[in-house]
C-alpha cells in the first residue's frame, strides 16, 4: 500500500465515522490499521499522518468513550506523534527495561532450598547481584553460597527506575550548595544538638568518603561489565549536571575541585554545554566523563548468570517471613518453603528492609515516577543530562538510538524525576498525573520537540531514603546474635548505579574478614547509627551540648 493510499484510508474512516455519537477503542483499532502505510521505516510518524491526527482528535476527542480516549493517546504515543488535547497517564506502566523476557525468570539452582548455607543473599538487585558475583571465590573455596529474593530478579528499584551510573550522588535539603555543605546540612537536620565545628569537620570527612565509594564504585561496575562481557547497553559517554542559578554553578565547580581528578569530574561552560549538545543554559555544570547510564536488568541477569555458573545458588520467587537470631549460633531465615540456617547473611533489600527489621525503619520507602518518549531527536549523544536541581534526568537508552532517513539521530527519550516521594510501602506505589504534568513541562522546555507529544509509558519504583541521606552499609548488631552475623547492604537514596555495585563487593568483605574496612566506617555507614540518638562519629564532651 503506497502512502496516498493509507492517507485515502484513513480520510474515508474519518468520513464513514463522523456521523457516530461515541468512538470505542475497536474504532482506533481500525483507524490504526488504515494508517499503517503512513508510518516511516521505523514507526514513526509522518507529517502526513500528523496532520490526520490532528483532523481525527479535533473531529472525535468529544466523542471518544475512556477506552478510545487510553487507545487514541497510546496509538499517537507509540508513533512519537502529537496531540492538541490534554496529556494523561498513559495505559502502558511495565518500565522499559522489562519489557523483554528476564532470562531468570522463576529460576532455581536446585528444585529445593538449601536448608543450611554459609552465605545467604537476600535480594536479587544490583546490590545482591554484585554481592553474588564478589562471593564466588567463597563458593569456589568450598562454601555454600545462596542467592534469594521474593520475586524475579531486578524486579523492584534495580529494573524499576533511573538506569543511571553517577560519579557525586547529589541528595540535597534546599538549593544545591555541594557535596561539602549538603552534608553538613543533613547532619545538621539529624544531629540538631551538635555543634558546627563538630559537624563541619564531620561534613568534610564525609564529602571525601563519598567521592572515593563513587569513584570505587565506577571504577569496579566499569570493570565487571568490561571484563565479563556484560551485555546491558553499557553507554558510559558522560553525565552532565547543569545548574540553575550562580551559586549551584559555583558549588558544583567547588566539587569538580574536590574530586582533583579531570578523567573523573570536569567543570562544563554555559558555552561549552552549547557546543556540544546544543542545549541552551544560563549557566553552567558539571560532566563525570566515564558516568553515564546502562539498561540495569540486564546488568543484573548478566552478572547473576557469571556467578551462578561459578557455583552461587539462586532461588527466585522465595519469600522471606522473618530472620530469627539469638536463638542459635546462626541467624535462621523463615520463609515460605522453610528454614534456612546461614553463618552470614546479606541483606540487600533496600526498601524492603524494615518488612524484615522493624529496629531500620528509617529506611524509609520513597517512589519514582518514570517515562519515555518515543523517536525524540537525540542531542545528547549518549549521555545523561540532569537539571532542574538535579530533579530531572534524560537519557536515550543505547538500545533505542537510530538514525532516521533524514540523518538524524533520534531515540526513547528516557526521563525520571519530577518529586521523588514518600510512599507508605513498596508495594503500594502510585502513579500521578501532577508529576506527570511537572516532568512534561520540564521535558517541553529542553526538548521543545516533545511538545503535545505522550509518553509511551509512565511507571513507578521503589527507593530507599535514610535520614542523613548515606546508604547503610556494616553489620547490623542484634541482641543475642553474633555481631558480624548479619550485615545490610541498603539505603542508597535513589543512587543505586552509584552505590550498589561497590556496596555488593563491601557486603562480601565484611561476611569473609569479620572487618570493617576503614573506606567505610562505622560511624558514617553502619546501620546503627539509627538506632542511637548521639552521632556515631567522636564528641569531645563540650561538643555535647546545644549551640
Amino acid at each position: 500500500m503506497t502512502a496516498a493510499d493509507a492517507a485515502r484510508d484513513m480520510v474515508a474512516f474519518i468520513q464513514e465515522k463522523a456521523g457516530l455519537r461515541e468512538l470505542n477503542r475497536h474504532d482506533i483499532a481500525e483507524l490504526s490499521d488504515a494508517a499503517a502505510g503512513l508510518v516511516d521505516a521505523h514507526g514513526r510518524v509522518t507529517p502526513a499522518l500528523q496532520e490526520l491526527l490532528y483532523t481525527v482528535e479535533s473531529t472525535f476527542r468529544s466523542r471518544f468513550d475512556a477506552s478510545a480516549a487510553a487507545a487514541f493517546q497510546s496509538w499517537v504515543a507509540r508513533m512519537g506523534a502529537r496531540m492538541r488535547g490534554p496529556i494523561t497517564l498513559p495505559e502502558e506502566e511495565t518500565p522499559y527495561w522489562q519489557l523483554l523476557p528476564n532470562p531468570l525468570a522463576d529460576f532455581r539452582s536446585t528444585p529445593r532450598l538449601p536448608e543450611e548455607v554459609d552465605l545467604l543473599i537476600i535480594g536479587a538487585g544490583l546490590t545482591g547481584a554484585s554481592a553474588a558475583y564478589h562471593a564466588v571465590e567463597l563458593a569456589r573455596a568450598g562454601q555454600r553460597v545462596a542467592v534469594i529474593d521474593m520475586a524475579d530478579p531486578a524486579s523492584q528499584a534495580s529494573g524499576r527506575n533511573g538506569g543511571n551510573f553517577e560519579l557525586i550522588p547529589e541528595n540535597f535539603l534546599g538549593p544545591y550548595e555541594g557535596l561539602v555543605r549538603e552534608r553538613f546540612k543533613y547532619l545538621q537536620a539529624v544531629y540538631p544538638d551538635c555543634d558546627e565545628a563538630t559537624l563541619q569537620e564531620q561534613a568534610d570527612r564525609q564529602a571525601r568518603l563519598v567521592v572515593d565509594f563513587g569513584k570505587r564504585n565506577s571504577r569496579r561496575f566499569t570493570q565487571l561489565v568490561t571484563q565479563e562481557g556484560i551485555d546491558c547497553d553499557f553507554s558510559p559517554l558522560g553525565w552532565l549536571r547543569i545548574a540553575e542559578t550562580a551559586e549551584e554553578e559555583a558549588a558544583l565547580a567547588g566539587e569538580v575541585a574536590l574530586v582533583g581528578d579531570e578523567d573523573l569530574l570536569v567543570y562544563w561552560s554555559k558555552e561549552k554545554i552549547f557546543a556540544e549538545l546544543g542545549l541552551r543554559a544560563y549557566f553552567g555544570g558539571r560532566c563525570a566523563p566515564r558516568s553515564g547510564n546502562y539498561h540495569p536488568r540486564k546488568f543484573v541477569c548478566g552478572v547473576l548468570q557469571k556467578a551462578i555458573a561459578r557455583g552461587v545458588g539462586l532461588y527466585t520467587r522465595v519469600r522471606v517471613d522473618n530472620v530469627v537470631t539469638g536463638a542459635g549460633p546462626d541467624p535462621i531465615v523463615c520463609t515460605a518453603e522453610g528454614d534456612i540456617r546461614a553463618r552470614r547473611v546479606i541483606v540487600a533489600t533496600n526498601a524492603f528492609t524494615s518488612h524484615l527489621f522493624p529496629e531500620l525503619e528509617k529506611i524509609e520507602c520513597y517512589q519514582s515516577q518514570i517515562l519515555n518518549l518515543e523517536h525524540v531527536e537525540d542531542r545528547l549523544k549518549g549521555m545523561t543530562v540532569t537539571e532542574k536541581k538535579g530533579d530531572l534526568y534524560y537519557n536515550f537508552p543505547q538500545a533505542t538510538r537510530y538514525v532516521d532517513d533524514q540523518n538524524v539521530r533520534r531515540g526513547m527519550l528516557h526521563v525520571g524525576g519530577g518529586l521523588d516521594r514518600p510512599a507508605p510501602a513498596p508495594e503500594d506505589l502510585q502513579r500521578s498525573n501532577a508529576v506527570l504534568g511537572l516532568v512534561k513541562a520540564g521535558t517541553d522546555r529542553r526538548f521543545p520537540d516533545t511538545r503535545g507529544q505522550p509518553p509511551s509509558r509512565v511507571w513507578t519504583g521503589p527507593m530507599a531514603f535514610t535520614p542523613d541521606r548515606m546508604p547503610a552499609i556494616g553489620f547490623f548488631r542484634r541482641t543475642g546474635a553474633d555481631p558480624r552475623s548479619l550485615i545490610v547492604a541498603a539505603g542508597f537514596n535513589g543512587y543505586g548505579g552509584s552505590y550498589c555495585v561497590e556496596a555488593g563487593y563491601t557486603a562480601v568483605e565484611l561476611a569473609r574478614t569479620g572487618q570493617v574496612p576503614p573506606e567505610v566506617p562505622e560511624d558514617v555507614f553502619s546501620p546503627q547509627r539509627f538506632q542511637v540518638q548521639l552521632p556515631l562519629f567522636p564528641l569531645s564532651p563540650a561538643r555535647q551540648t546545644r549551640k
